[in-house]
């Protein structure tokens, strides 16, 4: 008797729950679609986190998410065509922004770069320091150790090698992107901080000049829910933690508590007077002459009112 009042239950159950699904996927189906590139590093969390808590589709965008771990197939995705947009850094997009292929920063990321030493530096006059040339980390060593020390840059674009370089003592110091600086410190190098450095995030999502054209509703859509996302982050931090773990892959467990997380901000962009700092310090690092003011390759709109 039992069995046969169960199976009708059962039976409901399992209708909702396509109905439910199919609901879902027709809901994504009929809306504006965005491909997103993400990249390995605690900036992703929010972003995320409004997927898996369907903020892209309540706000009105179907928002595909693509993990990249290396920068160059993402610069080929984004030249291709296969994502509308992607993280990146303000070094990064002005220098793509004196090409015929320009991007254009909406929103800046939140994520943090410390320095991983083999032991104490701080009375050691000279450092050599692994960084890659024309980068955040380049700019940020100056920014880090350049007042107090002369500087050895050792240039080394793979992450890996980096790490491996500090770690076995071929080299003093790097600057490496959390969640990777954790992965050195659980390898038992120091990981330090620079509180205040620098004044505003460097690293930014920017999106093709035809998606900001074309998508201009799944962009406002896009970036109200990263604006929830973070909402939620405030009130529980753990939830970054989760998404960062879950989602970029081969992450030792142990390190979990080891990741520093920043303050993730409500969306925003860096004043003109930072990013000119940078389009100054970039073109010393070129030798190139930026002639361009920074509304040509920053747009505001999609944040504002938010």
């Amino acid at each position: 008797m039992r069995k046969r009042m169960l199976f009708p239950i059962i039976l409901t159950l399992l209708f909702l729950l396509v109905f439910c699904s199919c609901k879902r996927n027709e809901t994504a189906e009929n809306l504006p679609s965005l491909k997103v590139g993400m990249m390995s590093a605690v900036d992703a969390a929010p972003f995320y986190l409004a997927q898996e808590r369907g903020y892209f589709t309540e706000q009105g965008v179907d928002a595909q998410l693509i993990l990249f771990t290396n920068g160059q197939n993402r610069q080929t995705a984004l030249q291709t065509g296969q994502v509308d947009g992607a993280m990146t850094d303000l070094v990064a997009l002005i220098t793509q922004s004196a090409n015929a292929f320009r991007l254009v920063g909406t929103l800046s990321t939140d994520g943090d770069f410390p320095l991983l030493a083999k032991s104490a530096i701080q009375d050691s006059p000279t450092l050599s320091v692994g960084t890659m040339e024309i980068s955040v980390t380049n700019y940020l060593v100056e920014q880090y150790l350049g007042t107090d020390h002369t500087l050895k840059k050792v240039y080394i674009n793979e992450i890996p090698a980096r790490l491996e370089a500090v770690a076995s003592g071929q080299l003093d110091a790097g600057i490496f992107p959390e969640p990777f600086a954790s992965v050195g410190a659980m390898r038992g190098l120091k990981k330090v901080f620079f509180p205040g450095i620098p004044a505003e995030s460097l690293n930014i999502i920017a999106f093709t000049e035809a998606a900001i054209q074309e998508k201009e509703a799944a962009l406002t859509a896009f970036h109200r829910a990263y604006a929830q996302a973070v909402k939620d982050i405030e009130q529980d931090p753990s939830l970054a933690r989760s998404m960062i773990m879950r989602h970029i892959p081969n992450l030792p467990a142990e390190i979990e508590d080891l990741i520093q997380l920043p303050t993730y901000h409500a969306p925003r962009l860096p004043n003109d007077e930072f990013v000119r700092q940078i389009m100054d310090w970039t073109a010393s690092v070129t030798k190139q002459t930026y002639a361009f003011g920074t509304e040509s390759f920053l747009n505001r709109r999609f944040i504002e009112d938010l």
